[in-house]
């Protein structure tokens, strides 16, 4: 049986080519996102290692109860004078105080020396510490002076002895790098300068306080020893660990951070091996559809159906393992792809393309299990082939259940409906139910879809039929001939552009709430922002209000908040000023109240919390300062310009409970007197020039960066669904070559009693486009739907206005049908080269 199976795979190479290709791409998806994965966690396992080095002992401030964005725990600064006491205890060799921050240079260009979105970091120069290592020039020794990483070198395009300006957290300055160090591991994309120790002190712990001590240990003194030596001497509440604890907390931390990239891809993956799944299953069901006779036969000479059933699954295995092979090697390509697709988001990799045990495993068995899986089917109802089938003639076994099919899967679409419109139409969103819902409605699609076959099909055939006459009607009814088959063939298509066409109704519904709230809700004439890579120094909004033909000006901070352990998102604002430059809808109290030391929340977080004006605030934790007791003073509606914060709070709260050197705007709002605007915004041009990363916008600009972002996110969730769409296109591919070997002898027939080869081409271009289009229009319906739901669940974060892209989505409906047209091709070239006799004479 073993020569059978093998037999049976060299007879028909061609399709089970095609199929082991989508077994290959859904692969290579899996594979590459894995390899990518250990890639990024060897860059920055490297960086983690190399900061590590010569750290024995760490001395830091006891946890705070509070959290920064990224949920990290904030702790109990130190006092900068605690250096001398942990310097004087036996077996200390070194002790440098952690200061650190942001540090920008102005490259050769004139422009910030920036690479996309990663950091760009600053921190104080010790001349002996091990992790820096000089290669040109001297360390800084005073204000003024920098020392500069080489790859950050490299890309300013500046040397050693060059003159330049930086922005050093929030002062801009003149500065000479005095020298070039290596790092002696990649930065995965960020910059590095480091700063004399004075300076730093003065720019990063004006305050006299550092977050932590690293601590270097004599020759001889272990990590332990010296742990034990210094908890004597540090201040009640603070901590000593080890230089192993350290790298292993950095290490783990890391791996919590950039895990959702590994997350986000996967989920890609799997939609792509989903997609594949019905292309191998389309397969094996039509080959064991044609292979009837063959099948029978092998139960008449004495085959078991065991045997039967162990020769289709034999197939699916060999299909899988070569597929996944194939895929492995291609995933390591892909990852190379992805890796120069990351690192436009400013994430440098320097990894390698590492392709670990597990890699090989998991991607070698996603592709055994899901071919086995998609043939098990299949493989039944071959075991179920009668041995006198092997006498008749007719080799096709007919579809049937069509009917019972569309009952079921109409019942599971309004299931669906029911799960999902209750939960997305509610104040709060049931995302567990919304999730079943839509996986009911998708589920209920793929099985009424052959019962749709029929009334859809005919639709987008029209067309053709009227346009091709004869031939367009003889491709609508080979496509209606198996319900099942063009179903399936279309469900693959249909799932792609599913995923497809909901993310595009969201990103175009957050562009247009983005616009309709900056339209409606700002009375700013212009807004500085960073794009959210750094905030704006506090003495900008100073030097803002000196200028001529300003009249206000509008800051907003962010602060990390927590009340009753739940992260709240809360920033601080002055009223007067916030009321001159958006227009704050007020539901309750007034927005006064933050001047008398109360807070403002917003109507989302009211209704959440079931709180009013008047009610005392569980104790709050905001930035350093813990158990603060804040009352509700006023309720406004959710605004935009505003970053939709759930919480307002006074600016004298925010210089308590912020260190200085972490002092910034996150956005800035200026109002004008309209008398010169074009004046206005270039001296605000001219201000803002030495900041280096913060922009002059006015609404409109504003609403178009905002849209920017979202875009950005959604044509890299194009490219990665793009993968299951052009396997959805193989299987059409296969479907068709599949059906043009079966219909042999029909050909023939057709090109005997005069059919053209254009004629023979248009009709199977015809069948193709089709089944395409009958997908996309499945497809583009539930994403619709899907769309609409996540909107309407997302009302209450700022996505108010429903916004369909209709453009977007006839391109897509077009661009089907090209699809379909190409996927016609070589079927089509197979079907005008056959012999119209021998045709006429296939069994």
């Amino acid at each position: 049986m073993l020569k059978v199976t093998v037999k049976g795979i060299f007879t028909h190479r061609l399709r089970f080519a095609l199929t082991a290709l989508a077994v290959c791409l859904g692969v290579a998806l899996v594979a590459g996102t894995l390899v990518l994965s250990g890639s990024i966690n060897r860059t920055f396992d490297g960086i983690v290692e190399q900061t590590s080095a010569g750290t024995d002992v760490q001395v830091r401030g006891a946890e705070l109860e509070t959290t920064t964005f990224d949920g990290t725990r904030q702790r109990e600064p130190l006092p900068l004078s605690l250096r001398e006491q942990l310097q004087a205890v036996d077996g200390v060799e070194r002790v440098a105080a952690d200061m650190g921050g942001t540090a920008i240079l102005v490259g050769e260009d004139g422009t910030a020396a920036r690479n996309g979105g990663a950091p760009n970091l600053g921190f104080a120069y010790y001349p002996d510490d091990p992790v820096v290592e000089l290669t040109d020039g001297r360390g800084p020794e005073k204000k003024g002076e920098v020392l500069v990483e080489n790859t950050t070198l490299e890309l300013a395009g500046l040397k050693v002895g060059d003159t330049t300006r930086a922005l050093i957290q929030n002062d801009p300055q003149d500065v000479t790098i005095t020298g070039s160090f290596d790092f002696g591991s990649g930065l995965a994309g960020a910059t590095l300068v480091l700063l004399d120790e004075q300076t730093a002190i003065d720019t990063w712990a004006p305050d006299g306080k550092v977050p932590s001590f690293t601590l270097g240990a004599d020759d001889g003194v272990s990590q332990e020893q010296l742990r034990d030596a210094v908890s004597s001497v540090i201040p009640a509440g603070a901590e000593a660990i080890t230089g192993s604890e350290f790298y292993d907390e950095q290490k783990d931390a890391v791996a919590s951070g950039i895990g959702f990239i590994t997350t986000f891809l996967l989920v890609f993956a799997s939609i792509a091996v989903f997609v594949g799944a019905f292309i191998i299953a389309n397969t094996f069901s039509m080959l064991v559809a044609q292979r009837t006779r063959e099948l029978a036969l092998l139960r008449a000479v004495g085959a078991s159906r065991g045997q039967v059933l162990r020769v289709v699954l034999g197939e699916a295995a060999i299909l899988g393992l070569v597929g996944s092979l194939i895929g492995l090697g291609l995933g390591v390509l892909l990852a190379a792809g992805l890796q120069a697709l990351v690192e436009t988001f400013g994430l440098e990799i320097t990894g390698g393309l590492p392709v670990s045990v597990n890699t090989v495993v998991i991607s070698l068995l996603v592709g055994l299990v899901v071919t086995m899986l998609s043939a098990v089917m299949p493989a039944l109802r071959a075991a179920k082939v009668p041995p006198m089938a092997a006498l008749r003639d007719d080799a096709q076994v007919p579809p049937g259940g069509v009917l019972r099919r569309g009952i079921i899967g109409l019942v599971l679409v309004l299931l669906g409906f029911a799960a999902v419109l209750p939960s997305s139409l509610g104040d709060e969103p049931n995302w567990p139910l919304i999730g079943l819902g839509a996986a009911l409605l998708l589920l209920g699609l793929l099985v009424a879809a052959p019962w749709l076959t029929r009334p859809v099909v005919r639709l987008v055939a029209a067309p053709y039929t009227r346009i091709y006459g004869t031939v367009g009607r003889l491709a609508r009814e080979n496509a209606l001939r198996n319900p099942r088959r063009t179903a399936t063939t279309a469900s693959a298509l249909m799932i792609g552009l599913a995923l497809m066409s909901s993310v595009g109704v969201f990103a175009s519904s957050a562009n247009a709430s983005v616009a309709e709230a900056v339209e409606t809700d700002l009375s700013a004439d212009y807004v500085l922002s960073t794009g959210g890579a750094s905030v704006i120094p506090t003495t900008v909004a100073d030097e803002v209000e000196k200028l001529s033909g300003v009249t206000s000006v509008a800051t907003v901070r962010d602060v990390p908040m927590q009340i009753d352990g739940d992260g709240v998102y809360a920033v601080a604002a002055e009223a007067r000023a916030i009321s001159e430059n958006i227009k704050v809808q007020v539901n309750a109290g007034s927005l006064d109240a933050l001047d008398s030391g109360q807070v403002v929340i917003s109507q989302s977080i009211a209704d959440d919390r079931g709180w009013k004006v008047g009610d005392q605030l569980p104790p709050a934790d905001i930035g350093t300062q813990v158990g603060q007791e804040l009352t509700v003073g006023g309720i406004i509606e959710d605004s935009l310009p505003l970053d939709n914060a759930q919480v307002l709070f006074p600016m004298e709260l925010y210089s308590e409970a912020v260190p200085p050197a972490q002092q910034g705007d996150f956005l800035l709002y200026v109002k004008s007197d309209g008398a010169d605007s074009a004046g206005l915004r270039e001296e605000l041009t001219k201000t803002v020039e030495p900041f280096l990363v913060v922009s002059v916008q006015d609404g409109e600009e504003f609403a178009d960066a905002q849209a920017a972002q979202i875009n950005q996110l959604l044509y890299l969730i194009y490219a990665l669904l793009a993968l299951s769409v052009l396997i959805a296109v193989l299987g059409i591919v296969n479907t068709l070559a599949l059906s043009v070997f079966e219909r042999t002898r029909e050909i023939g027939l057709l090109r005997a009693v005069g059919m053209s080869r254009r004629q023979l081409r248009r009709m199977i271009s015809a069948e193709s486009v089709s089944t395409a289009v009958f997908g996309a229009v499945l497809g583009m319906a539930l994403g619709l739907v899907l769309g609409l739901v996540l909107q309407r669940a997302l009302v209450s974060q700022g996505l108010e206005t429903l916004s369909i892209p209709w453009a977007t989505l006839v391109v897509v409906l077009v661009a089907s049908a090209i699809a379909g047209m190409f996927a016609a091709i070589m079927p089509a070239w197979r079907a005008v080269r056959l012999d119209v006799l021998r045709a006429i004479t296939a069994e």
